[in-house]
């Protein structure tokens, strides 16, 4: 019986960080020294043939919400005056249920495509946070240290 005891508690202290690797992880952002998405106003979101959840449409409407005139589809359909065209890379599992567990962005100039921004960010653990929080925690650091439009 004593010797039962120890071996759980080990057994426990082993898995605790399982446990605790609840939250997202820091979103990682690379901005341009020369260029800043905010002083854009035109962006196009490419959407991906395998995305089956929207998340051009997500981000498009979160770059709306900011003040940015913005639209998703296809590169064909891109508007001749786009300026900033985002590219992104959702990557799903599914633990239950399907949630977003890594999400990348990338913003460059539509015409030459030079780069302005790359991001991603990775959420692990039992309570994850809906896409949407994903593209607003990516979006905060493309547009870190500018108002927002």
């Amino acid at each position: 019986m004593n010797r039962c005891v120890p071996v759980f508690l080990l057994a426990l202290i082993a898995l605790l960080p399982l446990g605790l690797s609840g939250c997202a992880t820091k979103p990682t952002a690379q901005r341009s020294a020369e260029l800043n998405l905010a002083q854009f106003h035109r962006v196009y979101v490419e959407t991906r043939l395998n995305d089956n959840h929207a998340i051009d449409a997500k981000i498009a409407s979160e770059l709306r919400r900011r003040g940015f005139t913005a639209s998703h589809g296809h590169l064909s359909m891109m508007p001749e005056d786009t300026e900033v065209l985002i590219r992104y890379d959702a990557r799903w599992t599914w633990d239950f249920r399907a949630y977003l567990i890594e999400l990348h962005l990338a913003a460059s100039t539509a015409k030459t495509h030079k780069p302005i921004a790359t991001g991603q960010l990775r959420q692990l653990g039992l309570r994850p946070k809906p896409p949407e929080a994903l593209i607003t925690r990516l979006l905060d650091q493309f547009l870190k240290g500018n108002a927002t439009r």
